[in-house]
């Protein structure tokens, strides 16, 4: 026993939850090859009153370590900020923002909102925004850069509320939204040329970004439109601070290249996205180095926790987010694996959305687990200290009222009663019309 507890159920119900297993399926698979185990209540009672407060426990000694280091350094954060959805569309339930500490890779807080306690799902990750930033203020801490998506509300957040901090866009959001631009024009009727270009005009818009280290927004919108006159094989400009292309005479096989030819319909009508207003916005505002490709990486790990077709509680989703910000940092910078002669270890991949075309990518090293064990000593010690049925146990968070909790809830019977006597009345329907067609 531990406490009041048989320890291996406490401990089935703490791997169960600590590994991102679903509990119906971990406890039906114990049923099926009839090994004696606990019940579904017994397990959800465990994760109320241990395992929940044990995730939370150790995250915030986690965050409390980050951050007092981070103050007795003095130094100022770069961090990359995004949201993540529960279920796709604009009907979620949940919405999580996450901080990532850019110069480490970590993840530094989380914040989770559900939809009742803003106007509606597409606020939700704003709301998570401002509470992330809040947070870190509130440690004393201040925010030198910061690079998210082109979320509007956010921007306009930052602009308005945080003057002192230089806000970047990641490139790769900027380059998502122009590819499916260049690739609906390439489908149209005399734009099939720019199908060969696709590629380059968004390896360009990296360019942009990675060439100017500086950040000098001018400069990066210039080199940005200058790809308009390039495929068209010019390369003189008229900008101020970007008058030609840096590549030189392109002599052979570049010099014979498929290019665009001007005043046709593609030329202009590529130009026309090139210099459009919302590029004219965005470029300037191109992260030069940090990126927030960690994140997304992130956001899978809380897919393997908190799948999307599964329906969480609140506490249950925050929980599971959590494993998964303990996890991410624990092999997020994993080194890259080697064969036993010494040789670094590569793997190719088809990717589908590259159709056809490969990547290289590096082998890491094996994950470690070493926070599940911080986790399970947490729970152990939490149930010799507390029984089952104490309140003091139970995680202090405030939780948001349940989704329905705004509606009127129906008497049951009467509930029943009027959706039988509707389907009566329907087949009374049904039976008069095909007597009616039998006459």
């Amino acid at each position: 026993m531990t406490g009041s507890v048989p320890s291996g159920n406490l401990l089935l119900s703490a791997a169960i939850l600590f590994t991102g297993l679903l509990p119906s399926k971990a406890l039906r698979f114990m049923e099926h090859i009839n090994i004696q185990t606990i019940t579904p209540n017994t397990f959800f009672q465990h994760q109320k009153h241990y395992l929940h407060p044990s995730i939370c426990s150790v995250w915030k000694t986690f965050q409390d370590n980050y951050f007092q280091k981070m103050v007795e350094s003095g130094k100022d954060l770069t961090i990359g900020g995004d949201g993540r959805a529960d279920t796709p569309g604009h009907s979620a339930k949940f919405g999580s923002y996450a901080i990532l500490d850019l110069e480490l890779s970590l993840v530094i807080n989380v914040q989770l909102v559900q939809s009742n306690e803003v106007k509606s799902s597409y606020h939700m990750e704003k709301e998570g925004f401002i509470r992330s930033i809040n947070f870190i203020k509130e440690k004393g801490l201040k925010i030198a850069e910061i690079v998210t998506d082109r979320h509007v509300q956010i921007v306009k957040y930052v602009r308005e509320e945080m003057p002192e901090t230089i806000h970047h866009f990641d490139v790769w959001h900027v380059a998502k939204g122009l590819k499916k631009k260049l690739t609906a024009l390439s489908k149209e009727k005399e734009c099939e040329r720019l199908q060969l270009w696709i590629r380059s005009i968004c390896n360009h818009l990296y360019w942009t970004a990675a060439s100017t280290p500086d950040g000098n927004g001018q400069m990066m919108l210039e080199k940005w439109q200058s790809v308009a006159n390039h495929v068209q094989n010019i390369h003189e400009h008229n900008g101020d601070l970007y008058d030609s292309c840096l590549h030189g005479p392109l002599e052979g096989i570049e010099r014979h290249k498929k290019w665009l030819e001007p005043g046709t319909k593609v030329a202009e009508r590529l130009s026309d996205i090139v210099m459009s207003t919302q590029m004219k916005k965005d470029v300037p505002k191109l992260s030069p180095g940090q990126q927030t490709a960690s994140l997304e990486g992130f956001h899978s790990v809380i897919n393997h926790f908190a799948p999307k077709m599964i329906g969480f509680s609140y506490q249950g989703m925050l929980s599971r987010i959590l494993l998964a910000a303990l996890h991410y940092n624990e092999n997020g910078m994993r080194e890259h694996a080697s064969t036993k002669e010494g040789n670094k270890r590569f793997d190719i991949i088809f990717p589908k959305y590259k159709k056809g075309e490969y990547t290289v990518r590096e082998v890491k090293v094996e994950c470690t687990y070493e926070y599940i064990e911080r986790l399970m000593n947490s729970a152990v010690s939490l149930a010799e200290e507390y029984a089952m049925n104490s309140s003091t146990v139970l995680d202090d968070q405030p939780v948001p009222p349940p989704l329905c909790s705004s509606f009127e809830r129906p008497e049951k019977t009467r509930a029943i009663q009027e959706k039988m006597s509707r389907y009566t009345n329907r087949a009374h329907e049904n039976d008069e019309c095909e007597s009616s067609e039998c006459s």
